[in-house]
């Protein structure tokens, strides 16, 4: 089963994953639940222009049914309350898309969260849940993500946490993106420069020592971060950055919007887009939902 939490009630998300919905086959479609506040599926319906009947849990529209799990409409936090649900009723066999929401929108015992996988991180009490971006043609892991960049040396130093999040990687992936091989991006320029530049490369040696322990995959260590996305070839390749921007920058200036931000390392597994709720796209039936086409049609391949 594929659930789906709503996200925002003024971004896109609803909208992209409607419209995406209706190029599935009827027998995919019926594996999805969403997880929505009944007045913010009208409002989209209304504002798509698309004609709909609701029958107690099911949605119909443009001869397709939408399985459907009500939230209250008047609560403050519908993104919370969504994905809540999406956690408590998700198996380890299941996988949960979470649409697109701001930070102001996700809780947690009280207090906000820097966004869904710190929510996770938080809920499920595991440090070394791992941010992964898939493409069409590679798979990025991120080893530090929302930490400031003075903090990324003090985690690299952490043999065990890095481990962690790397196998996680490797043994969570579809098995389509079965990693065959692994470069991993230096911290500094050039890598260090071989300690002219700075020693604090040599922290990825300890990483790869353990790695090939473990596994037999060919590792690239220590690749200079300015020339390694020229190494993308296919996605059986998984290609590792010491901090956020460092990776994301590359990813998103090949891809665009066409990746999946995949939560590795907890008991379900978690799907997003990998863009933002687009606010000021919000009831103008612009929003492109290329993205989450993209992502429904790979997790057709992994069901």
């Amino acid at each position: 089963m594929i659930y789906v939490t709503q996200g925002h009630e003024k971004g896109v998300g609803v909208e992209i994953f409607l419209k995406a919905f209706l190029c599935l086959d009827n027998d995919f479609q019926s594996k999805f639940t969403l997880i929505c506040s009944k007045f913010v599926l009208k409002e989209n319906f209304d504002c798509l222009r698309i004609k709909y009947t609701i029958e107690n849990n099911v949605v119909h529209y443009s001869n397709s049914k939408l399985n459907c799990i009500w939230i209250s409409d008047n609560k403050k936090y519908l993104s919370t309350e969504a994905l809540e649900i999406g956690i408590k009723i998700s198996s380890k066999t299941d996988y949960l898309l979470t649409l697109p929401t701001s930070k102001d929108q996700l809780i947690l015992n009280g207090t906000h969260v820097n966004g869904h996988t710190e929510f996770f991180r938080k809920f499920y009490k595991l440090e070394e849940i791992s941010m992964t971006f898939l493409s069409h043609n590679s798979s990025f892991l991120l080893l530090t993500d929302h930490i400031a960049i003075d903090e990324v040396t003090d985690k690299i130093k952490d043999t065990s946490y890095c481990l962690k999040k790397i196998t996680n990687c490797i043994d969570g992936l579809p098995e389509d993106r079965k990693v065959q091989e692994i470069f991993i991006a230096g911290i500094n320029p050039h890598a260090g420069e071989s300690g002219l530049i700075s020693k604090n490369d040599s922290y990825i040696d300890n990483i790869v020592s353990k790695l090939k322990e473990s596994y037999s995959i060919t590792i690239h260590e220590k690749v200079a971060g300015d020339t390694i996305q020229f190494k993308i070839n296919n996605k059986n390749q998984l290609f590792i950055f010491p901090f956020h921007d460092q990776g994301l920058g590359i990813f998103k200036s090949i891809y665009g919007l066409y990746g999946i931000n995949f939560s590795l390392g907890m008991p379900i597994r978690r799907v997003s887009v990998d863009h933002g709720t687009a606010f000021n796209l919000y009831g103008s039936n612009k929003a492109n939902y290329n993205s989450m086409l993209f992502l429904l049609r790979e997790l057709q391949k992994w069901i």
